[in-house]
């Protein structure tokens, strides 16, 4: 049509600037949003719709299977395309939606639906065709779940992982190269961060980790100017030279190589490099690339090495990297996957080997990212935000600080992710030339008569329609071997105590622990017990008295460690069952005198009793000597050491005369108010006798919105040779409180009411009293208000707050036996927290030090954490630091015998590690006075 002479998208150039591309953008953004309609729904048979997943694993998943741009070319082949919206991925919404993809959370509609990570389970939609990196082929034990959830919902799944050529069996499509970039950049900044950790300046601190730049060309240039400098002034003369070994041929190696090309690079032989080591140029870097003879050789000194008969019969074949390889190199980036039929490259044993022999070997970048696999001490991968630790293998233990002893390890398993553009791009390219026919595909059909796809993809379906394909028929035999071999190895864990702070644990056990184990949850009430075990999957319940010895002994000697949640008290009768069947034990008290007296014969025994792991004690520990190593180490000597600890409501649910409700033992907070005191504060020795610590409280002023105070806790000046502070001017370890607490609370103790000794009149079956009636025989008068105005003062907070607490009520009184005993009944009903309210840790340590200098310095370590709907604070800060520690006792970690605390360089570091992983972590903050 003509609108008098000129074309008619020329009439409507008052509009648009560029006639031609805004029409473009207009039929796109047309056909994007009617491109679903008319189409059948999303199933099995193709209805030429592809949804593309929003990649939720974690927050550096920014990675997209296909672009924009592949979506585009697929829309105008007439492929209509889905996408749920990402605040976090590399392509914006906008970005597809103007290349013709509707923009919805929705993927039904989809018969494909693709995605880069594994699928959540909920998130499966039944009778859909999914593609993605599933991590199910080795019958991995954490994706079979996904799996059962894909065969009960009839899904036909396409492994990216299996997508190969049929004429060469290589694989067709991956980030393996993105993945060898990645990992050798951050390999580079890793060991210029090792290196100042160890005292040298080098190079690479003038580069970034690959996560810091927008592109891979940026990369690229930040390498080369390294390059540049090493070219000109070279590396310090004692560290050179600098020597890489690289294994494996695939995408991964050849991604690392290529970025340790644009440094000034000599390639070796490996068997040049002893000689290499005597005599190497500062100016260059030195590169060397390994077979598999290099890392192997037959057991039988009188053979040689073949290829063939390795794989054929690896177990007649031994390790050599680390003592032919390992003892000259500086630095391992392993791209090789290992099998479970292959000798390791580098054991806990060999590492442990060359670190005695002090080996040249100083950083491993191990990219395979296989946890358990080729390097036997990468047993969970790292994150792109802490991509290193370093491993020590005398304490087969790992640390986040850079000059720790041991070696530099870094396994993040999603590097591609540091460059998601570009990988997205490398990535789509490929998988865009597949879509097409299988969004077409009909997968109702039986697997073998799917001919419309082609062999790469009909040989990478895993499941379809409720089955294993047969090519993968073998994950469920391995799945029940793998399953064999756990029940095989299963640790055996009994937990005595079903209280406020035993859910974590057993949650821990359940889900997050790296041991396969069976759990037994053991209390005096077998409803306590089974009420808490049913909750967690692999617990079983049992009843207890711990009591009886004889029952006690055949419930511990069933078991490899023992935790201890129940009262303190009991403790000691526990021990000395464990010494008697020799099994480990753990408990979150206070060592008492009598525990101290069981450390001979608990080292005799050759078990390790580990107290003091909970919160306070426990975590406190933890923190503080981490800090009191780290300032002694750097030159510093504490001359003041204050610590407060304490669980709270939050403000919110504080609304009662104490200002506290119970997330713990009742009556082991009680207890710990009777208790004496004794510290040291600017050089005086301070005390407080039993009885009167109610009476000491302070005013502390730590967080300014709070009104808090303080008691002494225990005998701080115990603590001196602990932590290594003999002679220290102030050393003060206290309880927090909100204001009023301690007044209260010494009321209650002067009329007599946290008394232990027995009262006939609360004996059971004595006749019925009500607390009025108790309280008046304890104030010797019915006129309770006249009675506390004289001895406690005009104040009215006494007489209301023990009025509010329903001390003077017709409330029958608890026939517990004692008064504090009654006391505990009455608070426990009182003071507990109500649904949707919640409790709070409070920890913080500060630290006063002075330097050779005259420079003083204020550290202060702070552990601030709320509880939620599922878990108290209490429960998660006592509870997880218990696990942890029994986890560690099970895997051989804990060496030490007898009695003792968590204070081990070793123990500590490794359990502040596995700590924060599960969320609990100190922050720190240094003021110069």
């Amino acid at each position: 049509e003509q609108l008098g002479s000129k074309p008619r998208w020329q009439e409507f150039s008052v509009f648009f600037s560029s006639p031609p591309t805004m029409v473009l953008r207009f039929l796109m953004h047309n056909r994007g949003l009617h491109s679903l309609s008319g189409r059948q729904p999303g199933g099995l048979k193709g209805n030429g719709v592809v949804g593309i997943r929003r990649e939720t694993k974690n927050r550096w998943e920014r990675r997209a299977p296909l672009t924009p741009h592949h979506v585009r070319s697929l829309v105008r082949k007439g492929i209509a395309v889905v996408v749920q919206p990402s605040q976090i991925r590399i392509f914006t919404d906008e970005e597809y939606h103007r290349a013709g993809a509707v923009v919805s959370e929705d993927l039904s509609p989809a018969s494909v639906i693709v995605g880069v990570k594994e699928i959540p389970v909920e998130a499966i939609i039944p009778n859909r065709t999914y593609m993605c990196f599933s991590h199910t082929i080795k019958a991995q034990e954490y994706n079979m779940n996904m799996l059962d959830a894909m065969l009960e919902r009839r899904v036909r799944l396409v492994d990216y992982e299996t997508m190969a050529d049929p004429a060469t069996g290589k694989r067709v499509i991956g980030f393996g190269k993105f993945a060898g970039y990645a990992g050798m950049i951050d390999a580079l900044r890793g060991v210029g961060d090792r290196l100042l950790g160890l005292g040298y300046s080098s190079p690479f601190l003038n580069m970034g980790y690959t996560d810091s730049y927008a592109s891979l060309a940026a990369c690229r240039t930040a390498v080369q100017l390294v390059g540049d400098h090493i070219q000109i002034g070279g590396i310090p003369r004692d560290l050179a030279p600098l020597i890489f070994a690289f294994t494996g041929n695939g995408n991964v190696t050849q991604g690392a190589l290529e970025i340790f090309q644009e440094l000034p690079h000599v390639m070796v032989d490996p068997g040049d490099l002893p000689d290499l080591v005597r005599n190497a140029d500062p100016h260059v870097v030195y590169g060397v690339l390994l077979q598999r003879e290099h890392c192997v050789a037959p057991k039988d000194p009188a053979l040689r090495f073949d290829k063939n008969h390795f794989y054929k019969h690896p177990e007649q074949y031994r390790g050599i990297f680390h003592e032919k390889i390992a003892p000259y190199i500086t630095c391992l980036i392993n791209g090789v996957y290992w099998d479970l039929a292959l000798p390791r490259l580098l054991t806990v044993n060999q590492m442990r080997e060359l670190h005695a022999r002090r080996a040249r070997l100083m950083a491993i970048a191990d990219i395979s990212a296989d946890p358990y696999g080729g390097i036997e001490f990468t047993r969970e991968c790292t994150k792109i935000d802490n991509p290193f630790v370093v491993y020590d293998p005398d304490a087969d233990t790992e640390s986040f600080q850079w000059d720790a002893p041991g070696v530099l390890l870094g396994s993040v398993d999603n590097l591609p992710a540091e460059l998601p553009r570009e990988a997205s791009m490398h990535f789509g390219s490929v998988l865009v030339k597949h879509i097409t026919q299988l969004a077409r595909s009909d997968g109702t059909l039986p697997l073998s008569e799917q001919t419309d796809i082609s062999p790469t993809l009909r040989n990478a379906i895993i499941c379809d329609k409720g089955a294993l394909a047969p090519k993968f028929e073998y994950i469920s035999d391995l799945r029940l071997k793998k399953a064999a071999e756990r029940a095989s190895k299963h640790k055996r864990i009994l937990l005595l105590g079903a209280g406020m702070v035993a859910a974590p644990l057993v949650e821990y056990f359940s889900k997050t622990t790296e041991i396969s184990c069976k759990l037994t949850v053991a209390a005096d009430k077998l409803d306590a017990a089974t009420s808490l075990a049913k909750r967690y999957p692999g617990a079983t319940p049992t009843q207890v008295d711990v009591t009886n010895t004889d029952e006690l002994d055949r419930l511990v000697s069933a078991h490899d460690v023992v935790i201890s949640l129940i009262p303190a008290p009991l403790h000691p009768q526990v021990a000395r069952s464990c010494i008697r069947k020799g099994v480990n034990m753990v408990t979150t008290s206070y060592i008492s005198p009598e525990m101290e007296g069981l450390h001979s014969a608990a080292a005799a025994a050759g078990i390790t009793v580990l107290n003091e792991i909970g919160l306070d004690p426990g975590i406190d520990h933890l923190s503080a000597l981490k800090t009191i190593r780290d300032v002694t180490k750097h030159g510093g000597k504490l001359r003041s050491f204050v610590s407060w600890c304490g669980g709270l409501p939050a403000p919110e649910a504080s609304c009662n005369p104490l200002g506290y409700k119970f997330s713990w033992s009742v009556r082991g907070v009680l207890n710990a108010g009777l208790n004496s005191a004794r510290w040291r504060e600017d050089g005086q020795e301070r005390s407080v006798p039993k009885g009167k610590l109610f009476q000491n409280a302070r005013h502390v002023d730590l967080f300014p919105a709070l009104a808090l105070e303080g008691l002494p806790n225990r005998d701080s000046l115990a603590y001196e040779g602990v932590f290594g502070l003999t002679g220290i001017d102030t050393i003060l370890r206290g309880t927090l409180r909100y204001k009023g607490f301690s007044t209260l609370m010494n009321a209650v103790q002067e009329i007599g009411l946290m008394s232990d000794t027995p009262d006939p009149r609360l004996a059971r079956g004595a006749p019925p009293v009500t607390w009025a009636e108790y309280m008046a025989g304890l104030l010797d008068s019915s006129n309770f208000s006249e009675v506390l105005k004289a001895r406690f003062g005009a104040t009215p907070a006494v007489p209301g707050g023990l009025t509010e607490l329903g001390l003077f009520s017709s409330e029958p009184i608890a026939q517990a036996g004692t008064p504090i005993d009654a006391l505990c009944a009455l608070l426990a009903q009182r003071l507990r927290y109500e649904p949707g309210e919640h409790d709070m840790v409070l920890m913080t340590h500060r630290f006063g030090i002075e330097y050779a200098n005259g420079r003083k310095e204020l550290h202060t370590s702070t552990l601030a954490r709320t509880g939620d709907d599922t878990h108290t604070a209490m429960a998660v800060t006592v509870g997880l630091p218990a696990a942890i520690a029994a986890e560690m006792m099970l895997m051989g970690k804990i060496a030490d015998k007898g009695v003792i605390r968590p204070v081990s360089p070793s123990m500590c570091d490794e359990m502040l590690v596995r700590l924060a992983r599960q969320g609990v972590a100190m922050s720190d903050s240094v003021h110069v006075l």
